[in-house]
């Protein structure tokens, strides 16, 4: 028997940190705690490993993510190790690795198995060499085979694993889909693959008599009628002539029998065309419809971004004003940027470069000021090293306070104590003793310097206040008032809407044939140019759904599509003028429809017998074909009447433990029965299999039975199956099975696991420590080895 050993799971869904159980040797597992803390996680991440799939992950978002729905953190990669035990040697050890960073297409819900990666390793590894590891692709045909269940992807949650928030999906499943999901159970696949390749064959020949061989016959037995009529006209009688209105009729005499079958051919094309002319302008516009739809897509999709731009001209001009304005603001905006960062850091300092960016910017904010500048450029100049250091020492110290304050939150109202010192680390009692104690240090430092030194630090503490703050104010306002603007995707903008010349031109047409054929389309298309829709395939879908709305109904089946009838035309040489009409008429038509005929028949005359026999042909081969039909269904029949023979009497099998399990489960069921597997009685009725509360209850347990009661169903079920069809892997996992249960179902079932399944190793989640409590306890006391996990200490224990 193969059980659970050891697992690690590392940032999978909330386990964003490695977290490591041991299994090895316990009956029972039994993961308690609260809502949220990964009980049922546990369960997805082994389901995972078996299965590569997690069935309560349902495909209901198509959208493209920023990440990957089980990853905890999606920057780094997530890795599971699942071991695989037979008593305590290592079978096969199973890992899954979702690589970092997945998002857009392959962060879809719909597609979140396509990035998860399964191999096998055989023996179990650490942490550090587990994530180096040379992955070896799991066999998935060596695991079904080592667990002797060949459907293990589609079994795993009936045979071993009851879901939480789907123990009764198995029953939610119509009678017909139960019989399906376990039908191979029964080991008739092969011979249910064979009736329905039977059946797909009867329906294929079927079909190929109705639809070609049938047709074929009343075709060629209409021709043989006109075969039969006379090739030559009565004696005396005038020759057909043609209508003389189209010239390729004007000399057939050369023209072989080929020749003349098509042109009666595409002149019984123009003669419908003409009895059926609104007809033809409805195809006209339907085959323009489609052509618009499947093959200007590219021109419609164009239509969605620049249909509000009236010329080329305006597109581009409006495109290249934006992008010019666009940058001049971006680069403006690093400038602020830069400069702000530089006061941010160093509030109190000033240098000549910092001034120059200054001048370049603000102009007449500098030229306010040009006085104080250039006695802080002398100033600059003359000043002694020493002085110099100094007045950096004390700028510094300026910057570092500013800093300080900010970081305890200072606002010279609150009280702050014992605060220690930002330059010497001595504490000080309170924050003013602080701020005076920095004051003392200032004044001391201006006492150090000369006259000029002194000069130089007011003109440069009157800059910083008069021109640097002010524009710094500025620069914020700037940023945060064109914050949208400037970080606004001007790049997505041009590469959807800067459309070449030729393209544009192209869309034109395009938004012409729709307003005069269509009508008003405008909602579909942005309505702004420097908007971009986040999804133009889809809006483009929709409004070919629009455009395919407006289809024409044809009063009846046309004859030929709308391209054939213009071949026809053209075959003819014939053409609409300008107010729409043809140069022959149905008169026309009607004679040189007579004089092909004629002529048809005098180069076929002989074809009569040949036609007899191949009518004669056709229909022996309809009787054949018709005798393999009835044969091909009588063994149809015969497979389906033996494959429902013997899954009747299986299933018998499987309704005596059920009912057996049930009974013990359900104790304080009002009826004080099991539960009753029904199956089909007459031959005619299809497979299905139906769960009743009593044997002569026709209503499904669905629909008559309790929550609670219907888990204890299932999991009666699950565990029928398991002793009726054992596989190797000996692990049953229930996720929270009292939730719906009450004290006496409860008992009852612990009662019966311990005493009936003591072989396998049980896997239980539950919300409520008493009741992990009282399955520890009801375990301990019958001899078996019980784990109790703790999922919050757990939870604690791997963030510590």
């Amino acid at each position: 028997m193969i059980k659970l050993g050891k697992m690690r799971i590392e940032n999978f869904k909330s386990f964003k940190e490695s977290v490591e159980f041991d299994f090895t040797g316990n009956d029972l597992v039994l993961f308690d705690g609260p809502n949220g803390f990964g009980k049922t996680t546990i369960f997805d991440a082994i389901e995972l490993c078996f299965t590569g799939k997690i069935s309560r992950v349902k495909h209901t978002d198509t959208k493209s993510k920023g990440d990957h729905i089980l990853k905890g953190d999606n920057a780094e990669p997530t890795t599971i190790q699942l071991e695989l035990l037979n008593d305590t040697r290592t079978l096969l050890v199973i890992g899954i690795h979702i690589p970092a960073n997945i998002s857009g297409e392959a962060g879809k819900v719909a597609k979140y198995q396509n990035a998860i990666e399964r191999f096998e390793t055989e023996m179990w590894q650490d942490a550090a060499v587990f994530r180096e590891l040379s992955k070896n692709k799991l066999d998935e045909g060596r695991l079904n085979n080592l667990l002797e269940n060949e459907k293990l992807d589609k079994t795993f949650t009936l045979f071993n694993y009851i879901q939480q928030e789907e123990t009764c999906h198995f029953l939610k499943l119509d009678e017909s889909k139960r019989h399906q999901e376990i039908s191979y159970l029964f080991g008739t696949i092969e011979e249910k693959n064979k009736a329905d390749k039977l059946d797909a064959l009867s329906t294929k020949l079927k079909q190929t008599i109705n639809d070609y061989y049938t047709p074929l016959i009343t075709k060629e037995e209409g021709e043989l009628i006109q075969l039969a009529k006379p090739t030559t006209e009565a004696e005396g009688s005038e020759s057909i002539l043609s209508s003389g209105k189209i010239a390729l009729f004007s000399d057939l005499s050369s023209s072989t029998l080929e020749q003349l079958e098509v042109y009666k051919y595409s002149l019984e094309g123009v003669e419908w065309l003409i009895k059926n002319n609104s007809d033809y302008k409805k195809l006209k516009f339907n085959y323009l419809l489609n052509k618009m739809t499947t093959e200007r897509t590219e021109q419609l999709e164009n239509y969605l971004k620049v249909g509000l731009v009236e010329n080329y001209e305006g597109l581009t001009k409006k495109l290249n004003k934006h992008n010019l304005i666009w940058r001049k603001a971006k680069k403006k905006a690093d400038i602020y940027n830069e400069l702000i960062t530089f006061f941010d850091d160093k509030p109190n300092s000033l240098s000549e470069d910092t001034l120059n960016i200054y001048k370049e910017n603000f102009p007449s904010s500098y030229d306010r000021f040009i006085t104080d500048i250039t006695s802080f450029l002398s100033l600059s100049k003359v000043n002694s090293s020493l002085s110099s250091l100094l007045i950096k020492i004390d700028d510094s110290r300026k910057n570092l306070l500013s800093h300080y304050k900010e970081h305890i939150g200072y606002d010279g109202v609150k009280e702050h104590k014992n605060i220690p010192c930002p330059l010497c680390g001595d504490m000080k009692p309170t924050g003013e003793d602080l701020l005076n104690e920095y004051d003392k240090q200032s004044e001391f430092f201006l006492e150090q310097l000369g006259d000029n030194d002194k000069s130089l630090k007011i003109v440069t503490e009157n800059l910083i206040t008069e021109l640097i703050v002010p524009s710094i104010t500025k620069m914020r306002n700037y940023l945060s008032k064109y914050q949208d603007y400037l970080n606004f995707d001007l790049i997505s903008v041009d590469n959807h809407k800067n459309l070449g010349k030729s393209d544009f031109q192209s869309m034109i047409k395009i938004r012409t044939w729709l307003e005069s054929n269509i009508g008003d389309c405008t909602h579909f298309i942005d309505n702004k140019l420097l908007v971009v829709n986040q999804n133009y395939d889809e809006t483009k879908e929709q409004l070919i759904t629009f455009i395919n709305s407006h289809k024409k109904l044809l009063s009846e089946e046309p004859l030929k599509e709308y391209s054939d009838l213009v071949k026809d035309l053209q075959a003819l040489g014939l053409a609409f003028n300008e107010a729409g009409k043809l140069p022959v008429d149905l008169g026309d038509i009607s004679r040189d429809l007579s004089l092909l005929s004629r002529l048809i028949l005098q180069q076929s005359s002989l074809s009569y017998k040949a036609k007899i026999l191949k009518i004669s042909k056709l229909q022996e081969k309809v009787r054949k074909l018709n005798l393999k039909r009835e044969e091909i269904a009588a063994i149809s029949k015969v497979y389906k009447v033996k494959i429902k023979a013997y899954e009747k009497d299986v299933a018998k099998h499987i309704a005596i433990p059920l009912f057996v399990y049930s009974s013990k489960i359900l104790q304080s069921r009002p009826e004080g029965s099991g539960i009753f597997l029904i199956t089909p009685t007459k031959g005619s009725e299809k497979g299905f299999m139906k769960f009743s509360a009593t044997p002569n209850d026709s209503h499904d347990a669905w629909n008559t039975m309790s929550s609670g009661q219907l888990a204890g169903v299932v999991i009666s079920f699950m565990l029928a199956m398991n002793k009726v069809y054992p596989s190797k892997l000996s692990t049953l996992m229930i996720d929270d099975p009292v939730q719906t249960m009450d004290e006496v179902n409860m008992a009852s079932f612990v009662q019966m696991m311990r005493y009936e399944f003591h072989e396998l190793q049980i896997m239980l989640s539950t919300h409520e420590s008493k009741v992990a409590n009282y399955f520890h306890y009801k375990y301990s006391q019958a001899g078996l080895k019980s784990l109790p996990i703790n999922m919050k200490n757990k939870r604690l224990e791997s963030i510590n």
